[in-house]
């Protein structure tokens, strides 16, 4: 064999050598991978929160009043079990905030704790937000939900868009959650984002015939179109982030707690540092998510799913970690790229459910309507025409509505016994008059009109479920707890607290093999 020849053969026995020991590498690390990871893997780390020992003393942080410690009682239990690592929590109950608290380590790294106005990134905690907007609008006359979008914005009437209602794009029917060609980060950064980007989207085609024949999660893209209708109904024509912050962040006190489009000049230990899965760790099997979605997400971008969640598209294998990036969070993505303090939020929803009550003693500075907020957020989502209630995106029955998560129709929730055997069938808001949307990694933000409540709750540590992560959950159990034991006291009838607020079944059954997880009894 000549002098190439053995070198060629050299190569590929060392390739092939290589390929062997990788394969066999993943086939090890897939089998003995603990899905546990984040509250059991890293459990034994010296940079740990409960690792330190002083710190119930040291890292937790703020104010319950009295008949709410229940709930301070969840948040120390869930840095002592449940593997929290920063995070923070905000109540408000008729309008009066009756739990402050917020605890942990804001970057693991660096040991640098979570402090009182500490922001962290809150995802899909965004959407809210970003909906309240075209609430505001509407509330004020400029904006109908039932009009065709086309009518602020002749040109989303191209490719068969023209009957597309504002209602059917907010209630995520309208095929458009991954345009294709897809955005770019690069895009966003531009000095005209706003311009290029509207442009850019309003070309995008359904994915379906009609509105409303199926839904689908937009996960990132319902935002743009939210903004892009705020830019051409505001009289100013600001972009949702701008306008948010003028009409609605600044009135209530929190312009610098809560931001869609970080400004650089907020220096970053103001922004606590994400902890999560990355790149292909989000394979690994847990039980928490659907069957193959992960799989269909991250090994599929030319797919449905794989644009909805790749536009624009932040690095090769999207990840919750993108959001660690300061680049990225400056760019304003109304439906993902929120910072914001648990306070905040709950102060946005605290704004919206005083406004949903009758009686001149309760406070309305944004102005709301209330007659546009029980039209729109006081009636359970709705199915689709072809799918019932089945999202195309996440393969599980979802009540999106509105921009938010809603509860569903009184009579497919089910009865008390069979829903707390099963668990909620539903991806929905809790109880039967709330409205809020989850984020990725565990975050939430609420109210509840019946329950009289705002809440929030913020992390950095990034669980893996779609809702109803155990560290949240937990508190919002107690939540409802106390305003079961206040609405008895005051002599009204009231549902036992568990029926109200039952978690999905991935995430049921995921607390079922890791009871360590549950409330406090």
């Amino acid at each position: 064999m000549t002098e190439d020849g053995n070198g060629s053969s050299s190569l590929f026995l060392a390739a092939a050598s290589a390929g062997t020991a990788l394969l066999a590498y993943g086939t090890y690390q897939f089998l003995t991978y603990d899905t546990r990871w984040w509250w059991k893997k890293r459990s034994g780390d010296p940079r740990e929160a409960n690792r330190r020992p002083d710190w119930e003393d040291a890292l937790i942080h703020g104010t319950v009043d009295a008949g709410w410690e229940r709930v301070r009682e969840e948040f120390v239990h869930g840095f002592r079990v449940r593997g929290e690592l920063g995070a923070a929590v905000c109540v408000y109950h008729r309008g009066r905030k009756v739990v402050d608290l917020w605890g942990g380590y804001a970057d693991r790294s660096t040991g640098r704790p979570w402090e009182r106005d500490t922001m962290v990134p809150i995802f899909s905690s965004t959407k809210g937000i970003s909906a309240m907007a075209l609430y505001m609008l509407a509330s004020r006359g400029d904006l109908d939900m039932d009009a065709k979008v086309s009518t602020y914005w002749p040109e989303f009437a191209a490719q068969g868009k023209g009957d597309v209602t504002v209602r059917d794009l907010v209630d995520h029917a309208v095929g458009l959650a991954g345009v294709d060609p897809p955005l770019t980060l690069e895009m966003l950064q531009r000095s005209d984002a706003d311009r290029t980007v509207r442009d850019h989207i309003a070309a995008a085609k359904m994915e379906w015939p009609a509105p409303s024949d199926r839904k689908g999660y937009m996960a990132v893209m319902l935002g743009f179109y939210e903004s892009a209708l705020v830019q051409l109904t505001d009289r100013r024509g600001r972009t949702i982030g701008k306008y948010l912050r003028e009409e609605a962040f600044a009135p209530l006190g929190i312009a610098d707690e809560l931001y869609i489009g970080l400004p650089s000049a907020v220096p970053s230990s103001r922004v606590a540092r994400l902890d999560g899965m990355r790149g292909l760790e989000g394979l690994w099997p847990t039980g928490a998510l659907p069957d193959g979605f992960m799989w269909k997400l991250l090994t599929r971008p030319g797919s449905y799913i794989g644009r909805a969640f790749r536009n624009p598209q932040l690095s090769a294998m999207p990840s919750v970690m993108d959001f660690d990036r300061k680049e990225v969070l400056e760019c304003e993505m109304p439906a993902a790229s929120g910072v914001a303090t648990a306070r905040a939020v709950a102060t946005m929803y605290t704004a919206f459910e005083r406004a949903m009550h009758d009686g001149v003693h309760n406070a309305n500075p944004l102005r709301l309507d209330r007659t546009v907020l029980r039209a729109n957020l006081s009636r359970p989502a709705r199915p689709s025409r072809l799918n019932g209630w089945v999202d195309e995106i996440l393969g599980l029955e979802s009540c999106m509505g509105g921009g938010m998560l809603l509860p569903p129709p009184p009579e497919l929730r089910g009865t008390p016994a069979a829903v707390r055997e099963g668990g909620n069938r539903f991806l929905a808001a809790p109880g039967s008059s709330s409205f809020g949307t989850p984020g990725a990694g565990g975050s939430f933000g609420f109210c509840d009109s019946d329950a009289e409540i705002a809440y929030s709750y913020v992390m950095n540590r990034c669980g893996q479920v779609f809702m109803d992560d155990p560290r949240e959950f937990a508190l919002r159990d107690k939540v409802y707890e106390a305003v079961e034991a206040i609405k008895r006291s005051e002599g009204k009838e009231w549902q036992n607290h568990r029926h109200l607020n039952v978690p999905h079944y991935l995430a049921k059954r995921y607390v079922e093999a890791h009871p360590e997880l549950a409330p406090l009894s």
